[in-house]
């Protein structure tokens, strides 16, 4: 693929997603989208093929970045559960924008799941990160710890992470609420990890 053609596709896909998030996706159109990106409509066919396939492949591409950014910090830091996480808040605090897109994305069609799926090689199961942050447990618990017990601990924690962190973006950073500073919200989700843990242990 040329240079050109890769920054045609880019163009594409970023026209996209902010349609897709405002619009919804059956009230997005490929000529809209083209439109957009100013484009022409071959070339949306060009590289997606039809607008199922443009949907699938914004919300894969979300998925897998943040999924290999959580991978490449666990294999090169080994960080302990905390600190994992509180990268977490941290990176979808920087990726806010796109976050939002995608989660909006994602509640504009019952099918999301489904489209996103579709045609590909990748397990896009659970929360982006989600295996990392079981990893992280489980090198803290040991193994001896039920696959219901893990799962409820990885939603718990991620669903902490990413609302915090769009919170912080859209709420707490412009108005003065007590306890939501960056310090507050990191120090947080490190009692929430330490609490989790200790409830595992418990069980």
């Amino acid at each position: 693929m040329t240079d050109q053609s890769i920054e045609t596709k880019s163009k594409i896909m970023e026209a996209a997603r902010i349609l897709f998030a405002n619009q919804g996706f059956e009230g997005t159109s490929v000529r809209e989208i083209a439109t957009s990106a100013d484009v022409n409509v071959a070339s949306v066919n060009y590289h997606f093929s039809n607008k199922e396939n443009l949907f699938a492949e914004i919300l894969r591409i979300g998925y897998l970045e943040c999924s290999q950014n959580m991978r490449a910090l666990y294999e090169n830091e080994k960080p302990s559960l905390e600190d994992l996480l509180v990268h977490f808040f941290n990176y979808f605090i920087q990726k806010s924008h796109d976050l939002v897109s995608l989660f909006k994305m994602m509640m504009s069609t019952q099918h999301s799941h489904h489209l996103m799926s579709q045609g590909s090689g990748d397990q896009l199961s659970g929360p982006p990160g989600g295996k990392v942050i079981e990893e992280a447990i489980l090198k803290e618990m040991g193994e001896g710890i039920s696959q219901e017990d893990l799962h409820f601990a990885v939603r718990c924690l991620f669903s902490h992470v990413i609302h915090s962190s769009i919170m912080f973006n859209c709420c707490f950073k412009q108005n003065k609420i007590p306890f939501t500073t960056r310090a507050d919200i990191e120090k947080g989700i490190r009692r929430l990890s330490r609490i989790l843990l200790i409830d595992l242990k418990n069980i």
